[in-house]
């Protein structure tokens, strides 16, 4: 059964499973995976939000960097507002509703912009126990830098990267170096003791949306 919730102009779609042990949140830009996500909280045995509604410019983007491709709006950097919302009102919200256990494991899934936020977060805090990042929009200004700047956290859980094979392929000069910052970021990340798996799919950026979910959730 899916349970709409809305909290703070934010849409949820939920499909809980017998077990309330596992949760997993999407962060997605479209309300299309209604569909998806019943049968697949049953074969992966996990609960799963899908999140939408989200002002996906900004909120996903971790300080102002100047827009991308050059003449679209600047990037304001609204990630930590949005990390706190999550933690202080939409999981506390949606967990009491579906019923989830104290000590729930959760999973955070990202695509594009939000898989830059989910990589993000994960190393700032341990909200979340694994993440998948899709095609993340690690070419944002400075980000591979502000990786390798920190004291990367231990982490018990495990981090998932997809990539397009076609996505380095783009006219757009920064969106381009896409793949060499992945593999930079996963090689950071692996030699830090962090469980990391890459899958490389065919495709541009936005290609085969529940083909590159079912290979995320697999992993995961």
């Amino acid at each position: 059964m899916i349970h709409k919730i809305d909290i703070d102009r934010l849409h949820c779609l939920c499909s809980s499973v017998e077990s309330k042990g596992k949760i997993a949140y999407i962060l997605y830009p479209m309300d299309m995976l209604a569909e998806w996500i019943e049968p697949a909280a049953e074969k992966y045995g996990v609960t799963i939000v899908v999140v939408t509604g989200m002002d996906w410019q900004n909120v996903f983007s971790p300080w102002a960097a100047p827009g991308v491709p050059k003449g679209t709006p600047d990037f304001k950097g609204e990630s930590p507002e949005f990390l706190k919302l999550l933690q202080q009102k939409l999981i506390p919200k949606i967990e009491t509703d579906l019923g989830m256990d104290e000590d729930v494991e959760r999973t955070l899934v990202g695509v594009s912009m939000s898989g830059l936020f989910a990589l993000w977060q994960w190393m700032l805090c341990d909200t979340f126990r694994n993440i998948a990042s899709l095609s993340g929009s690690f070419w944002y200004e400075g980000f591979v830098n502000w990786i390798k700047s920190l004291s990367i956290p231990k982490k018990t859980g495990k981090g998932y990267f997809l990539l397009g094979d076609q996505e380095s392929k783009s006219k757009v000069k920064k969106f381009a170096t896409v793949g060499i910052d992945t593999h930079e970021i996963l090689q950071l990340l692996s030699g830090a003791g962090i469980d990391v798996e890459f899958q490389s799919v065919p495709g541009n950026h936005y290609a085969d949306p529940i083909f590159r979910l079912d290979h995320a959730f697999a992993a995961l």
